[in-house]
């Protein structure tokens, strides 16, 4: 941490540097590495069109959670170095109940938000306000073989049960496994398991009222799903419970998948010259159960405005700009992220686009509270523990209820719910 506050303080003063010899006014903004240069460009692009704003963009780490700590420091430090926040979705409500970012809500009518495609929208508020402009959007994908489903005589599965039993019909492992996923316990099953949560008719938190649904029957039965996927039906391998997104796409690319749920950057890869599935696969919205709704978890980043920045005015111009549909093509094109923008998809003749546009229409946010970061965690380790059999499925979702309710009832000030008022260790 000390060696975040330095780096952070670091900022501070090139900031008031820049600002003092280039006669400009200077928004930093903390990123990933740029290794498309489609980012350098538009800054550049951006200032041409705005000689009086340049964009200084600070290449952070490439985990996200390193960032969202560099971001975190320099907040707390008292004078951030940033005045534009490239947000990933699950900050918003952390960043925005400490009071670090701007409210962004009237600064386009409803007409202007209602560009965007709803989920990321849902995605970029707290407590109904809107705090960052979204501009790429990310959502899981059920990716298939249609060849083999097309042999066999078998339409993409609509639910769990179709899920289940074409996998168990058509695989035949260790060559051919039926369903590949991300069990690993990270954030990514925490994804995966929000989405059959939800595919059950479920919740995880109500951020309104703090109620936890962890441990009603539509989260016992999204969790025995899971590990009948591994346990009973034998249709997930054992490994799965090791795999992130990189370890489960090479499996299905390498043909020895007939489903995947990943995200989208998976269609590009998988359609290349010396792909072994080249042409043979389909994308479909995730499976739900009959009481429930197709769920697919939100993700992806756009621009939030600092509270502590003296350039709010600036940031704006900068979001606009960015935001904007040919800027936003261009990103694509470079980087193969899916746009946050509807008319991308609805003006696009490609049918791939059009199949991930469905699924995107799908996505749902992650519980939109402060604590996400801790409550994520206390269901990947439940979760995981019914994964590999340490715990039934009904034992994992009281523990993981019981820790979850502990949890919000711990950082409720006594006056009620109090956004602003969580201890900064909470924060972290």
């Amino acid at each position: 941490m000390g060696l975040l506050l330095l780096f952070a303080a670091s900022l501070v003063g090139c900031e008031k540097r820049a600002e003092s010899t280039e006669g400009v006014v200077v928004l930093n903004v903390l990123m990933e590495p740029d290794t498309t240069g489609i980012w350098r460009k538009l800054f550049a692009e951006f200032h041409e069109r705005n000689p009086g704003i340049q964009i200084h963009h600070v290449e952070g780490p490439t985990a996200t959670d390193a960032r969202e700590d560099l971001y975190t420091t320099s907040f707390l430090s008292g004078e951030s170095a940033y005045d534009l926040v490239y947000a990933d979705v699950v900050w918003i409500p952390k960043f925005a109940a400490a009071g670090w970012l701007e409210d962004l809500t009237d600064r386009w009518s409803p007409s202007e938000w209602d560009r965007f495609i709803s989920g990321s929208i849902e995605g970029s508020k707290y407590r109904g306000r809107i705090y960052r402009v979204p501009t790429q959007i990310d959502g899981a994908v059920l990716f298939y073989r249609k060849d083999l489903l097309a042999k066999a005589g078998e339409r993409p599965p609509a639910t769990f049960d179709d899920l289940a039993q074409i996998s168990q019909k058509l695989q035949h492992p260790p060559q051919l496994w039926g369903f590949v996923w991300q069990g690993k316990q990270y954030e990514g099953l925490a994804c995966d398991f929000l989405e059959v949560l939800i595919g059950y008719g479920g919740f995880w938190i109500n951020p309104d009222t703090d109620q936890v649904g962890l441990d009603q029957p539509a989260g016992v039965a999204a969790l025995t799903f899971l590990t009948d996927c591994v346990q009973k039906w034998k249709i997930s391998p054992p490994g799965v419970t090791t795999y992130a997104e990189e370890q489960s796409r090479q499996l299905f690319q390498s043909g020895r998948a007939i489903f995947l749920r990943n995200w989208p950057y998976v269609w590009p890869l998988s359609q290349r010259e010396e792909s072994p599935i080249k042409g043979k696969v389909g994308l479909a919205p995730m499976p739900k159960s009959d009481d429930g709704r197709p769920a697919s978890t939100l993700g992806g980043y756009g621009f939030a405005i600092a509270k502590s920045s003296h350039h709010q005015d600036a940031a704006w111009k900068f979001c606009e700009f960015i935001s904007a549909l040919p800027q936003i093509r261009r990103i694509n094109q470079a980087t193969a992220i899916q746009p946050a923008l509807k008319s991308f998809y609805e003006n696009s003749p490609d049918p791939v686009q059009q199949a991930i546009y469905r699924v995107l229409q799908t996505t749902v946010p992650r519980p939109p509270v402060p604590q996400y970061a801790q409550a994520s965690d206390i269901l990947q380790r439940y979760v995981s523990a019914a994964l590999t059999g340490r715990l039934t499925p009904k034992q994992a979702m009281r523990g993981a209820a019981s820790e979850t309710r502990l949890l919000l009832r711990r950082t409720r000030t006594s006056k009620g719910r109090d956004s602003h008022a969580f201890p900064m260790a909470q924060l972290r």
